[in-house]
């Protein structure tokens, strides 16, 4: 079967959801899949309920080890797989029906030289509710300047994966390890990047949860897991991505300096722009004059809620409106760099790519 596709579900105390993962995922059609869902220490009903679903479905393969964290589970998953494909699924996540099929459709169309093909997604509350305003990217070939400027994937149940990429790459436990969890899909993709071309399928084909107290709603942690990784793959980045990594480190720390003053923590708040500035003084600057009218605005407005679930929408049916931070121009010079391996940008353009 040389389109089997393996789904990889790492689980921790997902009982509340799990059942309706499974669900999307076994729903999928015309491909033929594995379902290997990677228990990873549950102290709930979790292991119970997906090993009801595997005696009805012999396509869900359960393993089950000690809590080791999101990467761990997933590169076991990875290494239990016979998939030629590999499409990671977070156990509180959705797929469309026609996920798997017109990601690997887009494979077929692009040739062996692509490791990766996204697609859109929407973001859904903890009752599977859509929240307005789903982002619409449309980043293909070499994309690995423009990723590392903008996360245009933005979750790690989007993806489908081809397994030959995987051979150099996976997921990295450092980040559980200090304690700073949520970027591991982040960073694999980041690395997928820049050994191989990416590809679109433009359609509402995931649904992301962002239930309170998801593990990417803990504002500091996630601030500070994007910030570890930006230093872990500064090497990888090389000398013509370095200018991006500064900016993304002096954008993350001035956040940080906010998140300190929303804890009353002066100190905390003087450190973290310090650090900022110390990486990029324009950036520290937008960055901050950004924060500064988001106070005055209140802070983020909630998106508007849906009174449609996720089952409800068709795949490129649109739910609201969404506007791209990056600019056309921003993201073409970007684009260039990746065209051209290694070129980095003129000083002038980087000044204005953002």
């Amino acid at each position: 079967m040389a389109n089997l596709v393996s789904i990889i579900v790492p689980a921790y105390n997902g009982e509340s959801t799990i059942a309706g993962t499974l669900a999307s995922a076994r729903a999928q059609v015309g491909v033929e899949c594995e379902i290997i869902v990677v228990d990873d220490g549950s102290t709930d009903r979790t292991v119970q309920i997906v090993a009801e679903q595997a005696d009805r479905d012999a396509r869900i393969k359960l393993i089950s080890g000690p809590r080791g964290g999101v990467a761990r589970a997933r590169n076991l998953a990875v290494s239990n797989a016979n998939g030629n494909f590999i499409a990671p699924l977070d156990a509180d996540d959705l797929w469309h029906p026609e996920k798997l099929a017109r990601q690997l459709a887009r494979f077929e169309e692009c040739g062996p030289d692509c490791g990766l093909v996204y697609n859109w997604f929407r973001r859904i509350d903890q009752d599977d509710m859509v929240i307005a305003g789903s982002p619409r990217p449309m980043v293909e070939g070499r994309v690995f300047y423009r990723h590392l400027s903008w996360n245009f994937i933005s979750n790690g149940s989007t993806p489908l994966i081809r397994r030959e990429a995987l051979a150099s790459v996976q997921y990295e436990p450092e980040l559980r390890d200090r304690g700073l969890q949520g970027c591991e899909d982040y960073l694999l993709q980041l690395q997928l990047a820049q050994r191989h071309k990416f590809a679109c399928v433009p359609a509402f084909l995931t649904g992301y949860r962002r239930a309170p107290g998801a593990m990417s709603t803990n504002v500091e942690r996630m601030i500070r897991s994007h910030i570890l990784m930006f230093e872990m793959i500064a090497d990888e980045a090389g000398d013509s991505g370095a200018w991006i990594v500064r900016r993304q480190l002096a954008r993350l720390h001035v956040e940080l300096a906010r998140n300190s003053l929303g804890k009353l923590n002066p100190a905390g708040m003087v450190r973290n722009l310090g650090r900022a500035l110390a990486k990029d003084r324009v950036m520290a600057a937008r960055s901050l004059k950004f924060e500064f009218v988001r106070l005055l605005q209140g802070g983020h407005r909630t998106p508007a809620g849906s009174t449609r679930g996720f089952d409800a929408f068709s795949a490129e049916e649109i739910d609201g409106p969404w506007t791209a931070l990056r600019s056309i121009e921003a993201l073409g010079e970007l684009a260039a760099m990746d065209n051209e391996s290694g070129s980095g940008l003129p000083d002038h353009l980087a000044r204005e790519a953002f």
